[in-house]
């Protein structure tokens, strides 16, 4: 609605019930304790509503419709999109929509059903879960250290271009004293608040980066370097209490379950694993494994 409809329907509510609700001061808006009566039966019928709509919804328990999921761009990129050929030949009546955006905190709402993400839920109404886990380290590519050399410290890396991701401010408490001192000493060359674009920019040269070790499994040719492991931050699912009883959306969460399993993407697992014993993994035959598997 326009904030003159807002305002005229307000207006109506107020002659209706012989009440003041709001007082209005030079452009702002307080309750009156009238208004504060009202608001809480309010917020009770707005939550009482969206729990109606939700379970007419699920009456239809058939394995089909439409799911939505909201994701970190580098893991709807470079994890979901190349795993859903699989989805799709097993479920042809579930289409999936994926928003790789930003979303405010209460991200499981509207038209998203299944949300991916690195902040804990704190809604009671969402069940969230450990999905994987991520644990950052130093990269490079083998043409930029080839070219600049290689650091062995946090102040040789200090010397060095540093590609910078603004957005990694998740789980502050999972990160490493040192490297954020390092952050203010680095000399970051480039930033970006995209995951996917930090990565490409790593890959060809552009510099050092933080990422996760599971970028080995879309950029194996990048280089770990020999500094201890920064962060380990958690992936969690989220799902609203009542959407998790769907079929459709039970049947999206044992998908992306298997997408993050661990036994056989050892980056995922709540140890860390240095990338250079990730190739017993990575084997044509473990592939095809994974593959049947996943059928």
């Amino acid at each position: 609605m326009t904030q003159p409809t807002v305002t005229r329907r307000i207006d109506d509510l107020e002659v209706r019930l012989g009440a003041k609700l709001l007082h209005r001061d030079a452009g702002t808006l307080t309750l009156t304790a009238a208004g504060e009566l009202v608001f809480d039966h309010v917020s009770t019928m707005e939550s009482t509503s969206s729990a109606i709509e939700r379970l007419v919804f699920n009456k239809d328990r058939e394995e089909e419709g439409q799911v939505g999921i909201v994701a970190p761009d580098a893991v709807g990129s470079f994890v979901l999109a190349p795993a859903l050929s699989d989805f799709l030949r097993i479920n042809p009546k579930i289409t999936l929509s994926l928003d790789c955006g930003f979303y405010p905190e209460s991200v499981v709402s509207g038209h998203v059903d299944i949300a991916l993400q690195f902040d804990e839920a704190t809604n009671p109404e969402v069940v969230a879960r450990p999905l994987a886990f991520f644990h950052y380290a130093l990269f490079a590519s083998q043409s930029y250290l080839d070219t600049y050399g290689v650091p062995t410290s946090w102040g040789g890396v200090a010397d060095h271009r540093y590609v910078h991701h603004a957005a990694q401010q998740r789980q502050k408490n999972q990160w490493a004293l040192k490297f954020a001192a390092f952050q203010g000493l680095a000399n970051v060359a480039f930033e970006a608040n995209s995951s996917a674009a930090t990565l490409l920019a790593v890959k060809h040269g552009a510099g050092i980066g933080a990422m996760p070790t599971a970028v080995y499994s879309v950029a194996p040719e990048l280089v770990m370097l020999d500094i201890a492991p920064i962060a380990r931050l958690t992936l969690w699912m989220c799902v609203h209490r009542d959407l998790a009883r769907s079929a459709r959306i039970r049947r999206v969460s044992e998908w992306l379950t298997t997408v993050f399993d661990a036994r056989t993407r050892p980056w995922y697992r709540p140890e860390f694993i240095h990338p250079s014993e990730f190739e017993e993994w990575t084997s044509p035959a473990l592939a095809g494994e994974a593959i049947v598997a996943r059928v």
